[in-house]
């Protein structure tokens, strides 16, 4: 890390300032992100400092996008329009730059944006108790609600072609043809080979689930977008959600992509790059907290689909797994890697996420129903005829 260069970076959003401490949070798989101590005026503080990934269509967007979250939010605590809860909740706000007044500032090919830092607030990699998932899903439907009266219109896409199943799928198979298998030593051209055989089926089943859910109607409305666990900062003190972070993957989309995705994290409690892979599987008991915890605030949608949840659980670990199989196929272009196989082992984990969630779908499907919420039989079976 050069002390020099973030020092110099400092200043520029925070003009006379010198850095005291670098802290270094490797939890995300995107952006490099820092919470960086400094001195200005004699006194201590702290801000977040992110390097950010090339993968977005525009740093405006980007921006823009974070920008008009955070000052939604900002603007209900003001006007005390969150009445359904006394505990706090608080936006990660975007610092303008002292040099040019920016959101960001470009500096050696890079850019470079700052945050405040959200005191007394801890994160989570991995799920630690049933009563966090509850939190878990407090948090996403407190944050649901707070911006279900966001203009659509004025989301742009930061990410083309986010949470596009089908592109995903298409960029899966232009990669499997393109690439020199050769290349790989035998354990990885094996390990690779298998995995793509294992989801070939999954994959034809993909294709005609999104085709029967395209015929339904299904809102729109203003998600997170990534809202995996350890984007979600707990209070230190009560251990609940005052915050999500990471709002770069914010858009126009379906709450159900949410809920699945969060979902999705919080269940597979060996976390997506454990150590051992035999201790992944899905907790459907972490799942019923996280829902008991998410339907416990009053949703405006009312009747919204939610009876799709399983679906949207089992899509959203398919497309994880071939977006991570197809980073590693091309070379590891988007996530973040400490090792060259490590996109490969990411997709193995959450296939064998997804085959272990398979087998707890009937029970998934009777918890909801406990809960008043119907699910469809037909997906049941159909899905387990694959594995």
């Amino acid at each position: 890390m050069d002390l020099k260069k973030i020092n110099y970076i400092t200043q520029k959003f925070f003009y006379k300032s010198n850095v005291l401490k670098i802290d270094l949070i490797d939890s995300g798989i995107i952006n490099k992100t820092y919470i960086i101590e400094y001195l200005i005026n004699g006194k201590k503080s702290k801000f977040i400092l992110q390097c950010l990934s090339n993968i977005f269509e525009s740093y405006d967007i980007l921006n823009m996008n974070h920008k008009l979250i955070t000052d939604h939010i900002k603007n209900k605590i003001k006007k005390n329009l969150i009445e359904f809860d006394c505990r706090r909740f608080e936006a990660p706000s975007l610092i303008r730059c002292d040099s040019n007044k920016l959101f960001f500032f470009p500096f050696d090919s890079d850019c470079w944006r700052a945050m405040i830092y959200i005191e007394d607030t801890f994160s989570y990699d991995i799920l630690k108790d049933k009563s966090i998932a509850y939190e878990t899903g407090l948090g996403l439907a407190k944050f649901h609600l707070i911006c279900s009266d966001l203009d659509l219109s004025k989301v742009g896409n930061s990410i083309k072609n986010f949470h596009n199943t089908m592109h995903y799928i298409d960029q899966f198979n232009i990669s499997i043809k393109d690439y020199n298998f050769i290349k790989l030593d035998d354990n990885l051209n094996k390990r690779t080979q298998k995995l793509i055989i294992s989801l070939s089926n999954h994959i034809i089943y993909v294709r005609s689930l999104l085709g029967s859910l395209s015929e339904k109607s299904i809102d729109h409305s203003v998600i997170h977008g990534d809202p995996k666990l350890n984007n979600f900062l707990f209070d230190i003190k009560y251990k609940d959600v005052v915050s999500l972070i990471d709002l770069d993957t914010v858009s126009s989309g379906y709450l159900l992509t949410d809920l699945a995705d969060c979902i999705r994290s919080i269940c597979n409690m060996a976390g997506e790059d454990p150590s051992d892979i035999e201790n992944v599987y899905f907790d459907v008991n972490c799942c019923i907290y996280f829902l008991k915890g998410y339907f416990s605030i009053p949703n405006q949608k009312g009747d919204y689909c939610f009876e799709l949840i399983p679906e949207f659980i089992y899509l959203i670990i398919v497309e994880l797994t071939i977006r991570f199989l197809t980073d590693f196929l091309q070379s590891n272009r988007y996530f973040k890697i400490n090792y060259q196989s490590q996109n490969l082992y990411r997709a193995e984990v959450q296939y064998r996420l997804l085959s272990n969630f398979v087998t707890q779908i009937p029970i998934l499907s009777n918890s909801l129903h406990e809960i008043g919420i119907s699910s469809n039989s037909t997906f049941v079976s159909n899905v387990q005829k694959i594995v």
